[in-house]
Formats: C-alpha cells, sequence, structure tokens
C-alpha cells in the first residue's frame, strides 16, 4: 500500500512539473532568441544618418542663456563643432580655423562642449572669440550631440547647407581647406 502511494504521488508530481519545466524553457529559449534578433545598436544608423538636417540642439551660452538651432540665422552654412577646450587636437583645429577665420565669416560656426561654463569662458578669452561675429559657443548641458552623432573622436564636426541640409562630417582634426571645399 505504501509502495502504490509512493508512485501515485509521484506521478502527480511528475504531471504537475514537467509542465512548468516545459514552459520555463520555452520562455527561456523564447527569451535568448529575442536577445539574438534585436537589432545591435552598434549597427543601428545614427540619429544624423536618418535625419539629415540639423538637429535641434540647446545650448548654454557663456552668458548663461540658452539659445537653438533655430536661433541661427538661416541664410547661412552651419559648421557644428563638438570639442573640448582642454583637448590638444581640438586647439590645434581652433587655430587652424582662426587661421581662414576670413573665409569661414560667411558661415555660422557653432562650438559646443561638455565642458563646464568656466573652462569655455577661458578658451574664449584665449581664442578672442568675440572678433568672431559668426561665433555660437556653448555647452550641450543635456548631452544631446555626441549621441545624436555617435562622436567617438574630438574634435567633431559636421557641415550643414544653408537650407540645413547635412552636407558631411568629420571626426579629429580636418584641414579648413577641406572644410570650406565640402560647401562648394
Amino acid at each position: 500500500m505504501n509502495t502504490q502511494r509512493a508512485t501515485s504521488s509521484q506521478t502527480d508530481r511528475s504531471s504537475f512539473f514537467l509542465p512548468r519545466c516545459t514552459l520555463l524553457t520555452t520562455l527561456f529559449i523564447g527569451l535568448v532568441l529575442s536577445c539574438f534578433s534585436q537589432e545591435n545598436p552598434n549597427t543601428a544608423p545614427a540619429p544624423f544618418e536618418k535625419f539629415k538636417t540639423l538637429p535641434p540642439f540647446e545650448l548654454t551660452g557663456l552668458d548663461g542663456k540658452k539659445f537653438k538651432r533655430d536661433d541661427l540665422p538661416k541664410s547661412k552654412g552651419t559648421i557644428l563643432m563638438f570639442f573640448s577646450p582642454d583637448c590638444h587636437h581640438c586647439l590645434l583645429q581652433m587655430d587652424w580655423m582662426k587661421e581662414a577665420k576670413v573665409q569661414l565669416k560667411g558661415f555660422n560656426f557653432v562650438l559646443a562642449t561638455y565642458q563646464p561654463l568656466e573652462t569655455l569662458q577661458g578658451f574664449y578669452k584665449t581664442y578672442k572669440l568675440e572678433e568672431w561675429k559668426n561665433i555660437y559657443i556653448g555647452r550641450d548641458d543635456k548631452y544631446f550631440l555626441p549621441p545624436y552623432f555617435r562622436i567617438k573622436n574630438l574634435p567633431f564636426i559636421a557641415l550643414y547647407d544653408k537650407k540645413g541640409q547635412l552636407i558631411s562630417v568629420f571626426e579629429g582634426n580636418t584641414k579648413t581647406d577641406l572644410i570650406l571645399t565640402a560647401f562648394k
């Protein structure tokens, strides 16, 4: 009699656990397969590749006021440079840009960084950017631009025509003649 009860009890347990094990195994396999079927974020196009217009950035200027893409003059092409004021390559890029100041005066020149405004103010004074009438400089408080462009190297430069359409992007130092040629 005890033997029958044990057998009956084992049958009850297996009929209880078998469907649950099958269900858990099925869920686990489904989860694993869904992980492999997801689009890899590194292979998906960056937002700037999908949306080819000047991005809707908002920067905090040296005066603490916000300025946005829509505040830029519409009749000019735009050079958007994401940089760090303490980056050697960025400083070299700015030296090159300063040498071509006359050729660059016909463009909106947006300088954006993630560094504190105090650091940016020192950069502004060092390069005498107050002399440039086409400079828009500020801090990207929301850290919008790096993921939008998937920036890997600084300086990062994006060029947009008068209509706000993307022309080209450059990572790392880029000679100003190459930048100017891209606008032609």
